[in-house]
């Protein structure tokens, strides 16, 4: 899957319970300003592909709505688990990811025990400092700086 914070964001809406696409699909549009880039349809390609990549199970189940039978119940798996684990990590632990992924990795943080989620928090921070800490050794000293040099020094602190 193209997109790490899309692939996160659904394994962790099944890490809670399982769920059919439809409700995948509203659970992750009943959130749509944090969410925005799932669109329409994108829900269940993804399901597919995680299926296909055997991070999520999926089984038939009788439906009680709508003109088919039957409908694709989606669970996540054991290497399922394990994936969502290394995706949250990796994008709390990534200095430069964009603010949609770590949005959707603080909402899922959620999920863990408070000393988990506790242990993640402090890496993320040891990171970031880690990185202040090159950008200052390549950088030097930007307080002395202007114009362009200091403008480009503020983003690379502030990503």
């Amino acid at each position: 899957m193209a997109d790490a914070s899309r692939e996160l964001l659904i394994l962790g809406v099944l890490r809670r319970s399982p769920l059919s696409a439809y409700d995948v699909d509203r659970a992750v549009h009943g959130h749509a300003p944090l969410y925005r880039s799932l669109k329409y349809g994108n829900v269940y390609y993804a399901l597919k592909q995680l299926a296909l990549a055997r991070f999520v199970t999926r089984r038939e189940a009788s439906a009680r709505r709508g003109p088919a039978a039957t409908k694709a119940v989606y669970r996540l798996s054991a290497l399922g688990e394990k994936r969502f684990r290394t995706l949250l990590r990796e994008t709390l632990l990534d200095v430069q990811a964009d603010d949609t992924a770590l949005e959707v990795a603080f909402v899922l943080l959620g999920q863990f025990s408070r000393d988990q989620a506790l242990e993640l928090i402090s890496a993320r921070r040891d990171a970031l400092a880690q990185h202040e800490r090159r950008l200052q050794r390549l950088l030097g000293d930007m307080s002395a700086r202007s114009g362009a040099a200091y403008i480009g020094e503020s983003h690379a602190f502030s990503r």
